[in-house]
């Protein structure tokens, strides 16, 4: 009696257990997301410069001894320094040119690379900063001329208007004998997505 007791307890146990699993299995919920419309908006690609006809901001030195600072005309990715005069050590010319960018994206400056300018010497010619016989060329960020521009401290926010500042000066401590004409000189200056 006691096996048959046992059995039924045992039957009943595993019916219970079987019951309560299949109480469980009826439980159960699927859950949906739905993603009912993602549009992606169109960005552009829009970096140039504010177009215009610009004076030297700052001019260094005096007019009365030869110096004349000419005009930066800009248009579209192209900024032109017409003819200027430096003729003595101290003169110089500072104009702001402005980088604007109508895009939708960040752009970060990439690497300055100098062209020098025929018939001169060039000492130095990296990045922002070109030094050729007696003049010194340089981009810069501040209206000193003080921090040549560079990949690191100049980037453009989307819709935004960023200065800099095209420094020319006579930086030689000798006076030149005749006349030196520099031309051709220029940066390119890439700009990538930030």
């Amino acid at each position: 009696m006691i096996n048959n007791n046992y059995k039924v307890a045992l039957f009943a146990a595993i019916l219970s257990v079987v019951g309560i699993s299949v109480a469980y299995a009826a439980l159960s919920t699927t859950l949906t997301v739905t993603v009912n419309k993602v549009t992606q908006n169109k960005l552009t690609w829009s970096v140039a410069f504010v177009d215009g006809t610009l004076t030297a901001t700052t001019t260094e030195g005096t007019s009365a001894t030869g110096r004349t600072c000419g005009t930066v005309t800009t248009s579209g990715v192209t900024a032109t320094l017409s003819d200027t005069t430096l003729s003595k050590p101290g003169d110089g010319c500072i104009y702001k040119l402005q980088v604007k960018n109508s895009g939708g994206i960040n752009a970060q400056l990439g690497t300055v690379t100098p062209t020098k300018p025929t018939s001169t010497t060039c000492g130095t010619a990296s990045g922002g900063n070109m030094v050729c016989g007696n003049i010194t060329y340089k981009l810069t960020t501040n209206a000193a001329g003080s921090t040549v521009i560079s990949s690191s401290n100049f980037s453009v926010a989307a819709g935004a208007t960023k200065d800099l500042y095209l420094v020319v000066r006579y930086t030689g401590t000798s006076l030149a004998s005749s006349a030196v004409t520099q031309s051709g000189a220029s940066f390119s200056l890439p700009f990538n997505q930030a």
